[in-house]
């Protein structure tokens, strides 16, 4: 059984000031570090990338989508496609649509990421399997001497691992997981179509690990 933060905080304290139900025991106020951040104040961005390849240091970014949530709300969304400076491959095109004469005259990267960034600032960045996705635009920032902040991440795969079972869903890919939590959108390997549906793939995330005690935003480090 999984126990929040906040419940052990609050055991805690009351055990200092001898038990809440204890004669003559005092009330306790909790400091907010103990209390954590409830979810339904976490500002997330949503982000899927589409790319020419699997490495970021071999490949390089053709479209960013993010979606910005907050208390189940959408804030803002953010999507491009990327100029890559490389012709796309034909493999890439027949998963993506992606062409490369549909990116000749889209943004560099070098005007993109700066923008996404900001965009992003102070939110808590997710994505379907968060590795890939940050792992490029930690690259690409690295590449252009740009501050990486280290935001908290969060890979809605990992997530899905602990609370979807086989019995639910074939597999943790992305348009499973979107089938089975009735995503409005559906997946279609396009950046900001995916970051939309992973959205609802997270609230659906979300909603179960609540049953599970996890109300925090630092539960879910431990859940």
């Amino acid at each position: 059984m999984c126990r929040s933060r906040r419940g052990r905080s609050a055991a805690a304290a009351r055990r200092r000031v001898g038990g809440e139900h204890e004669p003559g025991a005092r009330p306790v106020q909790l400091a907010l570090d103990e209390l954590g951040t409830p979810l339904h104040e976490v500002t997330f961005v949503v982000v899927d990338l589409e790319t020419t390849g699997g490495s970021p240091h071999a490949s390089e970014i053709t479209e960013i989508g993010a979606v910005k949530v907050r208390g189940g709300e959408v804030i803002g969304e953010f999507g491009t496609l990327v100029n890559p400076g490389v012709a796309i491959p034909p493999t890439i095109t027949v998963l993506t649509g992606i062409t490369t004469a549909m990116v000749l005259t889209a943004p560099r990267i070098t005007e993109v990421l700066p923008a996404f960034l900001e965009f992003a600032r102070g939110a808590v960045l997710v994505a379907h399997n968060a590795p890939f996705d940050v792992g490029f635009l930690k690259a690409n920032a690295a590449r252009m001497d740009l501050a990486w902040h280290r935001p908290t991440v969060l890979d809605t795969v990992r997530l899905a691992r602990r609370v979807v079972t086989r019995d639910e869903a074939p597999n943790h890919r992305l348009g499973s997981l979107a089938v089975l939590f009735g995503s409005a959108t559906t997946p279609n390997h396009r950046a900001l179509q995916d970051a939309r549906a992973t959205v609802d793939v997270l609230h659906g995330l979300l909603g179960r690990m609540g049953s599970l005690g996890v109300s925090h935003l630092e539960d879910l480090a431990t859940a």
